[in-house]
């Protein structure tokens, strides 16, 4: 007999159907073509017909699919269709494949310092803040759960003492996380477009809640989607304190807080452009600061220049650029700056509000003021005609921008010489008393008076009184150390000399010393009559090395230097010894080297020979006896 056929449509084999559909269903959730949802960047897919990945999906420095995936993952309400395939720890699932089976191409690992040591910029936060995206919120959440709390395979964020710190129930640093002043974990500087994940912690709901100490002043509607200053959360119109407005015409505490120096993050005018638009007319918060100051400008109105609203008392960094976009001086009639700079900045400088690309161009005089005779020859009587007007030397000044004789000078500057007023000429106090430094200025100096012209300008070539770096030096604070550059006159054989402004303290390749490196500049010290070998090298590698006769025989044994050299003027009041520092300024050895000669251990005598290296010794030394033997 022979069996009846059965075709799949035959219902009486309901199992093996099941089985074939749900094999079909498998091969088809892993291998529909890279489909784009309705977001545009959402891919429900990457695996074509073929089995294999869509172009770029993955790749060494990163690809498509980080993208995809948090966009994917949004869109799903928090939910990844990567689980799919890749099973719901994404180490493998029905795809075998796991997302973090590939460290050389995946998940951070070619990132460098992903994760640093403390408080240096971490790298994984920076991305964290961007716009969702690769980056975002929501990328974090895929791998490290909706509450960040990890799982068996993913570290957590929370509690954690290797990341964000013990007792830290949070994805982000401890407190103070707003801290601002250019803080790196500052929260400013987050895309607001993450404001929905933090809204999981920090709502706002009507009712307490202790990880959102700012009430709104204006709590947003029931059902309002969360935002950073919306009300939904700690911030309404960027979490203005009370009082941020005053009634006039107190001094406004929003005022001073813009005045403060726009280069920091979080302060300055640049910080209410982040709000309230590039033009101040309204921004994302549709806020105009026009509508408050009853004037077309983010500023009071006139007079700005007086009253509490002064802006003497606005930072310049960062603030000037803001400035100059209504109040630049481009050299034809601007309404808004009546004050033709006496002395126009050329074209191209940066806005500034004293260097005569504005209004200012401080009082006649360029800023910095490097003329060396108006400025640092400044008299009493000529103080009074020319700079008391603006200027105090301590105090208060006249003109409330105008620093202080001793925000740069430590001393009253008037009717002294130059460098006087901060330090000695040349400085001679205690090794950390900047700028009056001892260290080894005075025995440098006093090389001048022994035939080698030593002056300041040697070893602070170009960074005198009256200099850019040295204006750079004491405005706005005093910098230590000083900035140090050789004239070429002192570079070694061996190259340029240079000092090592750290901790270190010392000149490298510097002729006098060698080309060796030399003690610490403050705390260090050298013998000149018997440390020799600090200057001195054996061979010809520098220009003051000594190489001539048995030098290297002497020199490699247990013998010093000076065994046969006394360099003390004191006991050897020859040329070779006094003129030991007169020729530091050349190339030329000091000398003549045999006029140094002493007998210190022995009857040796050496007699120089007519020509150079023709000298002969005589006599018993180091138990061996020299008849005449030649050098």
């Amino acid at each position: 007999m022979i069996p009846e056929t059965r075709s799949f449509q035959d219902s009486r084999n309901p199992i093996g159907v099941l089985i074939l559909l749900a094999a079909f269903a498998v091969a088809a959730g892993c291998s529909t073509a890279n489909t784009t949802g309705g977001g545009g960047d959402v891919v429900v897919n990457h695996v074509n017909e073929s089995g294999n990945s869509v172009p770029g999906w993955v790749a060494p420095t990163g690809g498509s699919h980080a993208n995809s995936a948090t966009m994917n993952y949004i869109a799903n309400g928090g939910s990844s269709s990567c689980t799919e395939c890749h099973g719901s720890d994404l180490t493998g699932g029905i795809s075998r494949v796991s997302c973090f089976g590939n460290p050389a191409g995946c998940h951070h690992a070619p990132i460098a310092g992903w994760v640093t040591t403390s408080p240096a910029t971490q790298n994984h936060g920076v991305s964290a803040k961007k716009a969702p995206g690769s980056s975002g919120f929501d990328s974090c959440r895929i791998c490290h759960g909706n509450n960040f709390a990890g799982t068996a395979s993913v570290p957590s964020c929370l509690n954690n003492a290797a990341c964000h710190g013990v007792g830290v129930v949070s994805p982000h640093p401890p407190k103070p996380w707003r801290a601002g002043a250019g803080s790196l974990y500052d929260h400013v500087t987050t895309d607001s477009a993450n404001a929905s994940v933090c809204y999981d912690c920090h709502a706002y709901t009507g009712t307490a809640n202790p990880n959102n100490p700012h009430v709104p002043p204006t709590p947003a509607p029931v059902g309002t989607a969360p935002g950073c200053t919306n009300g939904t959360m700690c911030h309404n119109q960027a979490g203005h304190t009370a009082g941020w407005a005053a009634t006039s015409p107190a001094p406004q505490p929003h005022g001073d807080a813009a005045k403060k120096d726009g280069t920091v993050a979080g302060q300055g005018f640049p910080s209410c452009q982040t709000c309230h638009g590039d033009n101040f007319a309204g921004g994302s918060v549709s806020v105009s600061c026009f509508t408050c100051h009853g004037v077309n400008a983010p500023h009071a109105p006139k007079p700005w220049r007086g009253s509490p609203y002064t802006h003497t008392t606005a930072v310049e960094a960062g603030n000037a650029p803001v400035c100059y976009t209504c109040h630049a001086y481009t050299g034809s009639p601007n309404p808004r700056n009546p004050h033709d700079p006496p002395t126009p900045a050329p074209g191209g400088t940066a806005p500034g509000c004293f260097n005569g690309t504005m209004c200012h161009n401080q009082a006649s005089h360029a800023v910095p003021f490097f003329d060396n005779t108006a400025h640092t020859q400044a008299t009493t009587a000529s103080f009074s005609s020319d700079c008391g007007s603006c200027h105090a030397v301590t105090g208060t000044s006249p003109v409330s921008s105008a620093p202080l004789c001793t925000s740069c000078h430590i001393t009253d500057p008037r009717d002294v010489t130059n460098c006087t007023s901060c330090h000695a000429n040349p400085p001679s106090g205690a090794s950390t008393a900047y700028p009056n430094v001892g260290g080894a200025h005075s025995t440098h100096i006093a090389l001048d008076g022994a035939g080698t012209p030593v002056s300041c300008s040697t070893c602070h070539d170009g960074l005198g009184s009256g200099t850019l770096s040295h204006y750079d030096r004491t405005r706005p604070t005093r910098v230590s150390p000083a900035s140090v550059a050789f004239v070429t006159t002192y570079n070694a054989k061996t190259g340029s000399s240079a000092f090592d402004n750290s901790s270190l303290l010392r000149c490298t390749n510097v002729s006098c010393h060698g080309g060796q490196a030399t003690p610490n500049w403050q705390t260090g010290s050298i013998t000149a009559t018997t440390q020799c070998t600090s200057c001195h090298a054996s061979g010809t590698g520098q220009f003051n090395s000594y190489n001539s006769g048995e030098h290297s025989r002497h020199s490699g044994g247990s013998f010093s230097c000076t065994e046969c050299h006394d360099m003390d003027v004191a006991t050897n009041n020859t040329t070779g010894v006094i003129d030991h520092f007169q020729f530091l300024g050349t190339s030329t050895m000091e000398g003549p080297a045999k006029d140094t000669f002493r007998n210190s251990t022995g009857t040796v005598v050496y007699t120089p020979g007519g020509t150079a290296g023709t000298g002969t010794c005589t006599g018993t030394c180091h138990s061996k006896n020299h008849s005449a033997e030649s050098w």
